[in-house]
């Protein structure tokens, strides 16, 4: 069942990317279906929320990786009461008459509130693991702000917010802002017909046009001036000319890659930074700082193991001190492509609401949280709710009709629906190609060798060391195709055979480890944890199912006690 591929270098590293990328946007996710899932109601005739347990634990669901530090990072106390009472005086109601909780999001609470006057509102309250505390909601904040009323995006209006938890009666940062107009577009996306959704696509392709119409001075995060150091010279740039507006500066990074498995704690320069090489240089100090001061994190994305790759912290070192003397080499001298950019880099279809009646037409984008302004070639010029986590596409060519003779009902199904996703997918591209054509450089860029050692320095203290490593290897072969590169740079690094033989076998032994885990979650389906999460009712017999895996596993691939107990102590799930 556990064979290892001996396939390896660039061409393998594009090929597994889709489940790297895939999973740090599942690491990356917050407030994951907030308004399709069950809401947790209390008694409208107890005016006392707080004895509502629930409203203050992550009750959506079980985990199967580190489950007591996961719900623990998730539990906030705090006067919910006092809460209810604050969202009535931000829209001028008299009483709070009802409290609904959301299902839980990874990282935040979030409650419907109805007024005694008919209105309603949403109060999101971050979790511990949510980010730095005040930051992560002053440039939220903010951030929902400049999108409004200068993006001119519908992003919610908020109404009243606090981000000094000791400070406040609430004892919790919090925001209150609308209740976003319209439904989520995953509730209706699966009966719009193909023009719809193409309408959609056009909608979503003209909002972004929006956003690349404005760049930052700096990189980090955004926030208004008077929540933050000021940062002399900051402005904006709305088609090419500066607008120096007092409200808004940039400061603090609070992206979600500064914020994971403990890097919140590290001491590190956290922006704004001038240019996007001293940003770059700032996430490789980053990464070192988390590989030589914390425990490196187990992983879902990849198995590890004697036979598949086993982390190494000096290797991890070795390829962060590599990184930052090819850093220069490494930006496209495109200015399109580095220029300071304010993103929303999760637009799933539970974050994306849309009228009902005519459901091509955005009405709001929400959670704004972690959001930040850095390099466009750093964001995500695909939104995810256009779900394709295949391979990418060589061309702008529809794919072919599949042939669906000799298959099953159940497999024609899925056949179809894949070819629907694909094309889909490949229309978004066609989109991007005409209507946003420096967005679409950034897909071109994404191919490169260059981008691929920028996008695995990012997470080197979790993975990525063996295959940052082995495609360092492969750049003395296109070194000089590099953007900065001149006749007279020569390649930085010297490998000895020894050297390349040694990186290769790490290389193979990391994508087997990544392949290893795509069979896994493809034989489990439903019952795969992402994100380490399952629901309920599943969790019993994804427990059993691993179980069984772990086993397999075992059998296959240990060959003594030594390599058994290797396996054992990286395995991820409790």
């Amino acid at each position: 069942m556990f064979g290892r591929p001996t396939t390896h270098l660039w061409s393998s590293f594009r090929k597994i990317k889709p489940a790297l990328r895939q999973h740090c946007r599942s690491i990356t996710e917050s407030l994951q279906s907030f308004y399709v899932h069950r809401l947790a109601d209390v008694d409208s005739s107890n005016p006392d929320w707080n004895s509502n347990d629930e409203f203050f634990k992550f009750t959506r669901g079980r985990f199967v990786v580190d489950e007591t530090g996961n719900l623990r990072r998730r539990e906030l106390r705090f006067d919910i009461n006092e809460l209810a009472c604050v969202a009535a005086d931000s829209v001028g109601a008299a009483q709070c008459i009802s409290v609904k909780k959301y299902s839980d999001g990874m990282y935040n609470k979030v409650f419907l509130m109805s007024m005694d006057d008919g209105q309603e509102v949403v109060a999101k309250v971050p979790n511990p693991n949510a980010g730095i505390s005040y930051l992560t909601t002053a440039s939220e904040v903010a951030t929902m702000d400049f999108v409004r009323n200068v993006f001119d995006a519908p992003a919610p209006h908020v109404y009243c917010w606090n981000s000094r938890a000791s400070s406040h009666p609430v004892g919790a940062e919090f925001i209150i802002m609308e209740k976003a107009e319209g439904v989520p577009l995953s509730q209706v996306s699966d009966s719009m017909k193909l023009p719809q959704k193409l309408q959609v696509l056009l909608a979503m392709t003209r909002l972004q046009k929006q956003w690349l119409r404005i760049s930052f001075s700096h990189h980090g995060g955004l926030y208004y001036a008077k929540d933050v150091q000021p940062l002399p010279g900051s402005h904006y740039i709305v088609d090419g000319k500066a607008v120096r507006d007092s409200k808004f500066t940039i400061g603090p990074a609070t992206s979600r890659d500064w914020m994971d498995a403990g890097r919140n704690t590290l001491n590190v320069q956290r922006g704004p930074w001038d240019s996007v090489a001293e940003y770059l240089q700032a996430v490789g100090t980053r990464e070192t700082k988390a590989t030589q001061s914390l425990n490196i994190p187990k992983q879902i994305a990849l198995f590890y193991g004697p036979k598949l790759y086993q982390p190494d912290t000096q290797k991890k070192l070795a390829s962060l001190a590599w990184y930052q003397k090819i850093i220069e080499y490494l930006i496209p001298k495109e200015t399109a492509l580095t220029k300071p950019c304010l993103w929303h880099d999760d637009l799933h279809d539970d974050n994306i609401f849309v009228d009902p009646q005519n459901p091509e037409k955005i009405t709001a984008i929400i959670d704004w949280q972690s959001c930040h302004v850095s390099p466009l070639f750093k964001h995500n010029p695909d939104p995810a709710f256009l779900n394709w986590n295949g391979l990418e596409p060589e061309t702008l060519d529809l794919a072919p009709r599949p042939k669906l003779s000799g298959l099953s009902p159940e497999e024609r199904t899925a056949a179809v629906r894949e070819y629907a996703t694909q094309n889909v997918f490949i229309g978004w591209r066609k989109l991007m190609h005409a209507k946003s054509p420096d967005l679409y450089r950034v897909i071109e860029f994404r191919k490169t060798a260059a981008y691929g050692l920028l996008f695995l320095a990012h997470r080197m203290f979790e993975y990525g060391e063996a295959h940052f490593q082995s495609l360092l290897v492969d750049l003395r072969d296109s070194w000089n195709d590099l953007p900065a590169v001149t006749s007279n740079t020569p390649f930085p690094f010297y490998f000895s055979e020894a050297d390349i033989e040694r990186i290769k076998l790490d290389s193979d032994g990391a994508i087997a480890g990544t392949e290893l885990v795509a069979e896994v979650k493809e034989r489990l389906g439903d019952l795969w944890p992402d994100k380490g999460f399952i629901e309920h009712e599943q969790y019993d017999d994804c427990k059993v199912a691993l179980n069984e895996v772990k086993n397999e596993i075992l059998g296959q691939l240990a060959e003594n006690d030594e390599e058994r107990a290797y396996y054992e102590r990286y395995w991820p799930f409790d």
